[in-house]
């Protein structure tokens, strides 16, 4: 194939190195990690990770929501993103504060709604 031919490396394929730092005690257990993985370099398996973490951060929807292991927020057309918004908040603030039984009725409640809407086409 002529070499005006050859496809160019999309924007997603090109790999970009960046540097960061981590406790020595913590580039000892990587070492022993990738050679239990069976990788050649230490960098093989930082970018394995990487990848698993960096999707997961996006799926979070920021910082804060992923190091607490919640999921982000997505949002449906339906309804403004702002009345979506007060609606998650109001029922973080009740799961975090609500006495068990207001918890309890909360859920029942939901269960119950899902159950009839969620079966819509």
């Amino acid at each position: 194939m002529p070499d005006c031919l050859v496809p160019l490396k999309t924007r997603r394929e090109i790999s970009y190195p960046l540097s960061f730092r981590v406790p020595l005690s913590q580039v000892e257990e990587i070492d022993a990690a990738a050679a239990r993985e069976k990788r050649k370099r230490r960098s093989d398996l930082l970018e394995a990770i990487w990848e698993v973490a960096w999707a997961e951060y996006k799926r979070a929807g920021s910082l804060t929501a992923y190091v607490s292991g919640r999921r982000g927020r997505s949002y449906r057309r339906r309804v403004s993103e702002e009345l979506q918004d007060q609606i998650f908040t109001a029922v973080e603030l009740i799961l975090e504060r609500a006495p068990s039984a207001v918890i309890e009725e909360l859920a029942r409640k939901l269960t119950q709604w899902a159950g009839k809407y969620g079966s819509r086409p």
